[in-house]
C-alpha cells in the first residue's frame, strides 16, 4: 500500500515503531527514518497516546537505565514533531466502542481510540491484529 504524506496529515504511531526507530532495528529502522524525514519535509503532525509513553519508558526504568529514561522523557515531552496525548473522555469513549466490538486489550483500544478521536490519516503499528480490526489507514511498518 505505502504511505503518501501531505501537509496537514496526522500520523498516529503505536509504541513499536518508536522502539524500532530509537533502537535502530536492523529491518524496521530504515522505514522509520524515512517516515520521520518525510514528516519534517511535509510538516505532518505525529501523535501518540500516553500509553506509548508508559510502554516505552517502562523497560529502561525497570532495568535501571536512567539515561535512556530521561532521553525518552525529553523526546516525548519536548519534541516539536510529536504530540503526546493524554487520555480524555473522547478517547475513552472510542476505546469503549472498540472494546465492545473487538477483543482488544485496553491499552490497544486506547491507542486505536486516540488515533480515531484525532482523525489520524495513517495509523502506523506492527500489530497485525489492528489491520484486521481497523480501517484501511492502518499500516504495518514494512508496508510504508
Amino acid at each position: 500500500m505505502g504511505i503518501v504524506l501531505q501537509p496537514g496529515n496526522i500520523v498516529f504511531l503505536d509504541t513499536a515503531p518508536f522502539i524500532y526507530f530509537f533502537e535502530q532495528h536492523p529491518i524496521f529502522f530504515p522505514y522509520m527514518e524515512k517516515l520521520f524525514y518525510d514528516v519534517s519535509i511535509y510538516q505532518v503532525k505525529v501523535i501518540t497516546s500516553m500509553i506509548t509513553f508508559i510502554e516505552i519508558v517502562t523497560h529502561p526504568a525497570r532495568i535501571g537505565n536512567q539515561e535512556l529514561v530521561e532521553q525518552y522523557r525529553t523526546y516525548f515531552t519536548r519534541s516539536s514533531q510529536i504530540t503526546l496525548l493524554p487520555i480524555d473522555l473522547s478517547i475513552a469513549n472510542e476505546a469503549i466502542d472498540i472494546r465492545t466490538q473487538y477483543t482488544l486489550k485496553t491499552p490497544d483500544a486506547i491507542q486505536l481510540g486516540t488515533a480515531i478521536a484525532y482523525s489520524a490519516t495513517y495509523i502506523i503499528t506492527n500489530d497485525r491484529q489492528w489491520k484486521q480490526l481497523a480501517p484501511q489507514n492502518v499500516l504495518l511498518v514494512d508496508e510504508m
